[in-house]
């Protein structure tokens, strides 16, 4: 029953209502039809589950034509669908759209309402998902194989399956390995330093002045000019371009060859002064692409003294060749003096190419300044081959970020940071936090446990955490850990650090060596107070929850038997060196329900509830076993304890 004095819910409307109706097949669903109007207002009311005010959605449709109606009509039966007249008398069926609620899962099912009692669903399988190219599923099936987390820097980029990010990879493998090799100095504790910092561009400093010297052709009898210093050589290293006796320049051609990358052949063939060698090459690579064999032909009419015909017609042939590597070679052939622009500005050769030509022919003035507009060109569009430029620094963000709004891909940015970024600069930062975190969350919501963990690995590999989980004593509150772990800092191999209160001599070590119950610190160091006891055993709890010392076997003390009983046979490893610190096991270390605090000893507890599903305490009704979430307990390495 209720009060009719007091409405539920009141709906103001601009102008008088005509007509109002219930839909039948919609019992929350109500139409009205205002004067003068060609719109039928529909009033979704949505009671709210606490019985507190309804809540109303309010939306117009227009039936048909933009007539003035007189009245409307719901179908008895048909869901949705009502019945129109217009002042002019037109009739019009009219099926309402329902609204959608659409709903997308981390598993990528889409699910959507069709009705009162139908929901539609698009998988994860549906061929959409091939349709639209969905970052998100890409990232994931990267994920599961463990995309970004592989030991190799360079097998990461296969998992990708795209070839950009294939080369962003393998940069970055080829630039570690450089670096701890010894091959090119760690710039600026860097791990992957970039050609900006190789010159120093990023702290703006100075390059040392270049030796320019005019080189001559291998079989043509002219000569360029070809500029060396100590950071065009590092540069050209991390290019790939640094030629010596190491890594001659017939062992990169040939890995060239190898790859049917022929024109690239032939054009560093080229740019490093070998024109017999392009031409070999081309004749090789005529075999997939005859047009090569035409290039070659062409190449083989150049001299110093070539004729003004030669060079025109190398010109006008150059703007029909669509490779860019046969482009760059007459374009160098056929150069105005030191004008290379049509090669430093064609987006279609490898940045490490571009890099390693301007860091031969370019004077320090001109090389400074297209590696500034080439840090430009790659920051606005976002590509990550910019890194070469930027090194894994703080000036590569915008560039990583430009990417992640270009293409989604949180995954790559967080992994490239985390693999590749000074471990200090990733916790000071917050905008590589935020990008970190972000990947870190998609991995929980995808259920990948194993990979979010190794990537915190990696990202805590250098800075581990802080210690989060502490054992204090009941009535005074200080920390047994500490004691604990100054018993393995002081107590076995030499006494440790003399500033540490915790240290304990060999002697001291050994008295808690002699028993069994001294093996445990069953009191508090600190008040001596007793710890709790184990609900099962009734032993006072102090398990060692870090490192134990264990006798010399047969020595007065040794107790084998009983350690092995608690903390398994495999785990009582003698050494005839003496007393050693060992890891506890498992069975012997804390635990209890976080309902009624009751616990004990890890084997103990387990045992128990093998066969109980109640707290073993005799007073308490608690059902611990009931309360764990997986409700089931699987075994432990080391044999349970009877007690």
């Amino acid at each position: 029953m209720r009060s009719f004095d007091k409405p539920l819910l009141g709906l103001a409307q601009k102008k008088h209502i005509i007509k109002i109706n219930w839909c039948p097949t919609r019992h929350n669903l109500l139409g009205s039809l205002q004067r003068d109007s060609s719109a039928i207002h529909l009033h979704d009311v949505q009671q709210s589950v606490d019985e507190g005010e309804a809540t109303v959605l309010e939306r117009s449709v227009h039936p048909g034509p933009s007539n003035q109606l007189t009245s409307f009509s719901w179908h008895p039966k048909d869901e949705s669908r009502l019945l129109t007249i217009s002042i002019a008398g037109l009739l019009t069926d009219y099926c309402v759209v329902e609204r959608m609620t659409l709903n997308w899962s981390p598993s990528f099912h889409i699910v959507w309402t069709h009705g009162r009692k139908t929901l539609k669903t698009i998988s994860s399988k549906d061929k959409i998902y091939q349709d639209i190219e969905d970052i998100s599923l890409k990232m994931f099936h990267r994920a599961k194989l463990y995309y970004g987390l592989l030991p190799d820097l360079g097998q990461n980029g296969n998992l990708a399956e795209d070839d950009s990010l294939k080369a962003v990879w393998k940069m970055l493998s080829y630039c570690r390995k450089l670096v701890d090799d010894g091959t090119i100095p760690n710039i600026a504790d860097l791990k992957h330093p970039g050609i900006r910092t190789v010159f120093g561009l990023d702290r703006n400093t100075y390059m040392s002045k270049s030796e320019c010297v005019k080189t001559q052709w291998t079989d043509v009898k002219s000569s360029v000019k070809v500029y060396s210093s100590l950071e065009r050589d590092v540069a050209l290293q991390l290019c790939g371009w640094k030629l010596d006796s190491e890594t001659p320049l017939e062992s990169v051609l040939e890995k060239l060859e190898v790859e049917e990358e022929y024109a690239r052949a032939a054009a560093l063939a080229t740019f490093y002064l070998h024109l017999t060698r392009a031409i070999q090459l081309l004749n090789r690579g005529a075999g997939s692409n005859p047009r090569l064999s035409i290039v070659s032909m062409a190449l083989a009419g150049y001299s110093a003294q070539s004729s003004g015909l030669w060079r025109q017609a190398c010109l006008e042939s150059k703007q029909q060749l669509t490779d860019p590597y046969l482009k760059a070679i007459f374009a160098f052939l056929t150069a105005d003096g030191d004008n290379y622009d049509s090669i430093l500005y064609e987006k279609c050769l490898n940045i490490e190419d571009r890099i390693g030509f301007a860091c031969r022919f370019l004077s320090d003035s001109r090389l400074i300044d297209f590696l500034t507009k080439l840090t430009a060109e790659y920051m606005e569009e976002g590509k990550l081959n910019g890194l070469l430029l930027t090194g894994s620094c703080k000036e590569a963000l915008p560039l990583l970020q430009k990417h992640l709004d270009n293409t989604g891909d949180v995954q790559t940015v967080s992994l490239i940071v985390v693999r590749s970024f000074p471990v200090a600069l990733i916790h000071e930062d917050v905008i590589l936090q935020d990008w970190v975190n972000s990947y870190r969350n998609l991995l929980d919501s995808w259920r990948l446990w194993v990979h979010r963990a190794k990537l915190d690995i990696l990202l805590n590999a250098s800075k581990p955490p802080p210690q989060q989980v502490f054992v204090s004593c009941n009535f005074c509150k200080k920390s047994i850990s500490a004691y604990l772990q100054g018993m393995k800092k002081g107590g076995v191999g030499g006494g440790g650090g003399g500033g540490n209160k915790f240290n304990m001599s060999s002697a001291a070590a050994a008295k808690y060596s002699t028993s069994p119950n001294k093996h445990k610190i069953t009191s508090c160091p600190h008040c001596r107070k007793p710890q709790p006891r184990c609900a099962v055993c009734l032993v006072n709890m102090g398990t060692s929850a870090s490192h134990t010392c264990i006798p010399e076997p047969g020595a007065p003390g040794d107790t084998s038997d009983s350690l092995n009983l608690l903390y398994g046979r495999h785990s009582a490893a003698r050494s005839r060196a003496g007393a050693l610190v060992h890891l506890n096991e498992f069975g012997a270390w804390y635990t209890w329900c976080q309902i009624c605090r009751h616990g004990g000893h890890a084997a103990h507890i387990l045992a128990w509830f093998n066969e109980h599903t109640e707290c073993p305490v005799s007073t308490c009704t608690c059902q611990c076993l009931a309360l764990d979430a997986a409700n089931q307990i699987g075994s432990i390495t080391s044999p349970p304890i009877s007690s």
